[in-house]
């Protein structure tokens, strides 16, 4: 039997307190490696030991049901599994295996609740609950079963497309990142090499949160950034067993021919594969056969790499396609991150891509880390900081961790405002204002929020603006923007602005940075495109109306608070920072110390008053006069 670690002891514990207090949606984040399904192999034991009712423990895909089906005897030798998938439908078992390809069907799923009661639900890779299909599994399994308790296993909550995790999963019971196991020896240390590919991305859309894959291929199979890719392997991987993950199969055959053509043993594989031709080249691969193994949608989730027959361990993780998404970028490094004995660290070969509109996830930025220039070295025309080799990501950590987190990082290129309650930036009336948060006064992660003012009667406010101010002119990142003298328009109300919170799990410094831009210039594009609207450069930390003088509303404003901006941009912050902290301030409860001194004075106050009220409160009273005491009236001598 496995013994389970002291993290996997850690999160049995963290589900049994939590279900003590009546959670039946449960979310276990563990990186990959980590054995989550270890996690729900003695799980799924002690509650249907304790019940007598079975469990089920869906995988994404109908090849993924063999891991689950091998590490749950491992714990539970006795335990009878039934697989249920494609033509395999074993029902009735007290643990019950089973694909959302097979399941998502209607009449497959209603053969899954009428074969019996079932107390425990294991969602394996659970950042994919939020689609149609995990929707309709799970809210037919707890109809049929209200006591159900529904686990969801992943190794990271947070999805590329913005979609909230907690439509499905209303906490986070458990979590170690990626970072956390590094440190105690349970995974593997990583080591960076990025390499500069001469191509642009910055035309490429986007698509369920990440760039189109038919316009990466485009790009990145042009001879040239094969050849770049395959010789950057040579000279910075070889002879690391490696794993390349490509865009698509049209991206990846051209990736193993030219790795073949310059002497490399390669092969592709990829999800309509036949099974039994997959599982040869896998095996080829984990005995050494095959030095490099390009994957296409496979290998991300649910796979296992042992070497075999004393071959080399997997030590090489080439990501050969940009992306987006946080959540794909933690599958595939984390592939590479279980140890072994012979193996020193994981080699992520990450490629750099021109940019200045899209924030592509990379390393250093995933574990919170500033891409700070070594003394000497000069930003690159398109604005990124210098390329990095990073030899142990665990040493680099420790030096990001003195991150001055009283000032945005410098992979920022918006002018960000300190506020109050950590950042804010002002992306004009009528998109109202990104706001990044710490969770708490000491803490080192921080949430993403836009503030969104009321926009059913956008149309008619812009069309005004634009008549009162015609000529703007330049680009939304461009330096040659217009004078921000923006007209006269409807100031809004603290409690009238719409709050939507950007990040399902609080996010590092930097990555909440990257996800805050890139939720700006999304914005902008939508509704630019949809209401025809002229952009501003309103957003660049480096446009050239930062330094003209302010405005007189601006130092009319400002007199009033006793400021007096240098200029144009600093006045813009000041009052970003005045709008943003106020709307907090009206939403935040009211401290113990005001409702003291409230009602230490009798004044009277609504229950559940805001921190913002109350202040006002104080401050009027403060302000106004008392009231003359009455003077006594003299007492005629005549009156008894």
């Amino acid at each position: 039997m496995i013994k389970p670690r002291d993290y996997q002891i850690e999160a049995l514990e963290a589900l049994k307190q939590g279900r003590l207090k009546g959670a039946k949606r449960q979310l276990v984040a563990l990186p990959t490696g980590s054995g989550k399904t270890i996690v729900a192999a003695y799980d799924i034991k002690r509650v249907v030991k304790h019940t007598g009712v079975g469990a089920i423990f869906m995988a994404h895909r109908d090849e993924l049901i063999t891991q689950p089906a091998d590490k749950i005897p491992l714990v539970w030798e006795e335990a009878t599994i039934g697989k249920v998938k494609a033509e395999s439908n074993q029902l009735g078992r007290q643990v019950t295996i089973a694909s959302v390809q097979t399941i998502q069907g209607e009449k497959r799923l209603q053969q899954l609740i009428d074969a019996q009661p079932y107390s425990l639900l294991y969602v394996d890779e659970a950042h994919h609950s939020t689609a149609a299909t995990y929707k309709r599994i799970i809210d037919g399994l707890t109809e049929a079963n209200p006591n159900l308790v529904v686990v969801g296993l992943t190794a990271t909550p947070v999805r590329a497309d913005g979609t909230r995790m907690d439509l499905v999963f209303k906490e986070i019971t458990y979590q170690r990142t990626m970072l956390d196991l590094i440190e105690a020896g349970y995974l593997s240390d990583l080591e960076l090499q990025q390499i500069p590919l001469n191509v642009s991305i910055d035309g490429i859309p986007r698509t369920d949160g990440d760039l189109k894959p038919s316009e990466v291929r485009r790009i990145v199979t042009k001879p040239e950034i094969m050849v770049s890719m395959v010789q950057a392997w040579k000279d910075n991987a070889s002879p690391r067993r490696t794993v390349a993950f490509a865009v698509d199969v049209e991206h990846a055959q051209q990736l193993v021919a030219t790795f073949v053509a310059h002497g490399v043993k390669a092969a592709i594989i990829f999800g309509d594969m036949p099974m039994q031709e997959r599982r040869k080249r896998l095996i080829d691969f984990q005995s050494g056969k095959l030095q490099v193994l390009v994957n296409v949608a496979v290998l991300s989730e649910g796979w296992d790499d042992i070497a075999l027959h004393d071959a080399p361990p997997l030590s090489c993780i080439m990501l050969a396609r940009p992306t987006l998404s946080q959540s794909l970028y933690i599958q595939q490094v984390g592939r590479g991150v279980r140890p072994s004995p012979d193996k020193e660290n994981c080699l992520i070969l990450d490629f750099a891509y021109n940019s200045t509109r899209h924030h592509i996830v990379q390393l250093p930025h995933l574990f919170g880390m500033e891409e700070l220039p070594k003394p000497g070295m000069k930003k690159k025309a398109t604005g990124e900081l210098p390329l990095k080799h990073i030899p142990s990501i665990l040493a680099a950590v420790q030096e990001a961790r003195k991150i001055d987190f009283r000032q945005p990082p410098p992979r920022a290129g918006f002018r960000w405002a300190k506020s109050e309650y950590g950042f804010a930036l002002s992306m004009s009336g009528a998109y109202g204002f990104m706001v990044i948060r710490p969770v708490d006064e000491k803490s080192t992660e921080f949430n993403v929020f836009h503030l969104e003012p009321p926009q059913e009667d956008l149309d008619a406010k812009h069309e005004a603006a634009k008549a009162e101010k015609p000529s703007d002119q330049g680009s939304l990142f461009s330096q040659d923007a217009p004078q921000q003298t923006a007209p006269k328009k409807h100031v809004y109300k603290s409690e009238e602005y719409i709050e939507h919170r950007l990040t399902s799990k609080p996010l590092s410094f930097e990555w909440a940075f990257g996800l805050a831009e890139d939720a700006c210039r999304e914005l902008y594009e939508t509704r630019a495109t949809g209401r025809k609207m002229t952009k501003q450069t309103i957003l660049d930390r480096n446009a050239d109306w930062l330094a003209l003088p302010p405005t007189e509303p601006q130092i009319k404003v400002l007199s009033r608070q006793g400021k007096t901006p240098k200029n144009r941009g600093e006045a813009t912050n000041m009052i970003t920072c005045m709008i943003v902290e106020r709307i907090i301030r009206d939403r935040t409860p009211a401290t113990k110390k005001q409702i003291g001194w409230l009602r230490w004075k009798k004044i009277p106050f609504e229950k559940g008053i805001s921190k913002g009220a109350a202040t006002r409160l104080i401050a009027q009273s403060k302000s106004t006069p008392p009231k003359p005491a009455l003077e006594a009236t003299p007492k005629d001598p005549k009156t008894p």
